[in-house]
């Protein structure tokens, strides 16, 4: 009867393992990491200045935001992309101040004051034939580089990957100071699947930006899948320092590498990680359990992490896989008892424990004489 059993599991299974062979990994998309600034703006006499526009330019690479300040002289504006900018005051279309080098973060809010009644009245100074020339010369550049950025990210999002490394590494080669450029090459590299360059992108924007959970995420990401296993490990760990609150991501992302090159009980562990930072991740469940399946040993532990899974709103896919793996733990003899995290098993395991040593004290203590 057990061969049977075992013959029509490993038949259940041959039908399943398509569904177990890639993890698909939670990369950042550069372009979509954005912040906000806010503000407020006095006038020459030190009351809000109402209805002034503020120019919000993006420097390097293209970006032209506007916003006008309330009845109060402030201003608001979110979904900046991060980066540095220059922003005016502008006052019946002339720029009555500007602050330069503004910094929009990811997830933050830069605050922006200006005070009209502090800047000095001056004159514009005429510019030499010289100095006009090199200005012109430093516009055209901007406007190549954005052009080449621009054209880069319309070919990223549209997946046209060749092509978008092909201009953004143009722009980059304009500009090599601006971190996104780089970024955004690292991930038009990765999906053309030259992961060894898109390592290099990654680690060059990481060397002008190193404190964005985003690019050492999606260069673990590139690690993992250039075959460099370490390297994707110490990466996703980094990320998760730098970011805590995104942690789940990079220890999913970890699980999702070690899957993919066949290191199913790594993986396990690192799923289990991403569960105990964030309970309500489903994705980690389902690939936790589809991880119990590397062997006939361990296949019946993904029962309760699959039932676990399915109370979770699975989409539809999911929910059509999920049922189908189910059955085949429970066919494997899994579905003993429910998901308990590992906490909750630490904690069982301790009380356990102090029991054990309670009773072994009071056993102890009875068989004293008096």
């Amino acid at each position: 009867m057990m061969f049977i059993k075992w013959r029509v599991l490993m038949k259940v299974m041959s039908k399943l393992l398509p569904l177990l062979v890639v993890v698909t990994l939670l990369a950042v998309p550069a372009f979509a990491q954005q912040g906000s600034v806010t503000g407020k703006v006095l006038d020459k006499e030190g009351k809000p200045l109402v209805g002034a526009v503020m120019a919000i330019d993006r420097k390097g690479i293209a970006g032209h935001f506007e916003v006008k300040t309330d009845n109060k002289g402030s201003f608001f504006h979110a979904g900046l992309p991060t980066g540095q900018y220059k922003i005016s005051v502008m006052v019946n279309g002339v720029a009555a101040t500007f602050a330069d080098n503004v910094r929009i973060t990811f997830g933050g809010t830069t605050p922006v004051d200006f005070d009209l009644s502090k800047v000095a009245a001056q004159a514009p100074a005429g510019l030499s034939a010289e100095d006009q020339a090199k200005m012109d010369a430093e516009k055209k550049a901007v406007e190549d580089t954005k052009n080449a950025f621009n054209n880069g990210l319309a070919a990223l999002q549209a997946k046209q990957y060749d092509e978008a490394a092909k201009l953004l590494k143009e722009a980059a080669d304009k500009d090599a100071t601006q971190h996104v450029i780089f970024a955004n090459l690292g991930e038009a590299l990765a999906g053309a699947k030259k992961y060894e360059d898109a390592v290099a992108a990654y680690n060059k924007a990481i060397e002008l930006k190193p404190d964005e959970f985003g690019y050492y995420n999606n260069l673990g990401i590139a690690y993992g899948n250039a075959g460099k296993i370490d390297e994707a490990i110490a990466t996703l760990k980094k990320a998760s320092e730098i970011s805590p609150a995104q942690a789940p991501q990079a220890y999913y992302n970890l699980g999702a590498v070690m899957s993919n090159k066949g290191r199913s009980k790594d993986a396990g562990e690192a799923f289990k990680q991403a569960i105990a930072l964030k309970p309500d991740m489903a994705q980690a469940y389902l690939q936790l359990g589809i991880s119990y399946f590397s062997s006939p040993a361990t296949m019946g532990d993904a029962v309760p992490v699959l039932e676990k899974f399915l109370t979770m709103n699975p989409n539809a896919s999911d929910k059509e896989t999920a049922p189908q793996l189910l059955a085949a733990a429970k066919m494997a003899g899994g579905g003993n008892a429910g998901f308990k995290s590992e906490a909750a098993k630490a904690k069982e395991k301790a009380d356990a424990e102090k029991a054990q040593k309670d009773a072994e004290a009071k056993a102890k203590g009875k068989t004293k004489k008096p």
